[in-house]
């Protein structure tokens, strides 16, 4: 994770449209999808290899949940904004293509869409973006569309 008493925050006025930030990656063991599973999403294709293959899936696969947990620390360390955190007001479109697996190694990538200011308050704005978590193969398993509070630098 990247040293934040180095970094530079980030702004509203410095945040372009179109800008892409790549994640590092995260690699899923059996033992961590179980782990989860146990916590959060007890279901029997997240915590039982015989169960799981009788399912929808046919083998052990990681909820969806963890998947987009494991999205949110990747781009936590990413630090698209620089020293400023990352602050959701809403997620929409949350979408999963195919399932993670154990061994799977996912990285994330956030592309912002659009930006816009706040009409109520004049010290912040807003930026969109789209969030793609994908497997080592490349292959996208969830989406999301993001939408960030951020500090203006010098509000009106």
């Amino acid at each position: 994770m990247a040293d934040i008493g180095k970094m530079e925050p980030r702004f509203f006025e410095d945040i372009v449209v179109g800008e892409r930030t790549r994640s590092g990656s995260f690699t899923l063991t059996r033992d961590s999808i179980v782990e989860f599973a146990g916590r959060y999403d007890p279901q029997p294709m997240h915590m039982d290899e015989q169960a799981a293959k009788a399912g929808f899936f046919g083998k052990l696969v990681a909820s969806g949940w963890q998947t987009l947990v494991i999205t949110m620390r990747l781009m936590v360390e990413a630090r698209p904004f620089g020293a400023t955190p990352l602050i959701g007001i809403q997620i929409d479109e949350i979408r999963f293509q195919r399932p993670v697996l154990p061994g799977d190694s996912l990285s994330a990538d956030l592309e912002i869409l659009e930006k816009r200011l706040s009409k109520s308050r004049p010290d912040r704005g807003f930026v969109k973006g789209q969030t793609v978590t994908s497997n080592q193969h490349g292959a996208e398993v969830s989406s999301q569309l993001w939408t960030m509070l951020i500090p203006l630098r010098n509000p009106a």
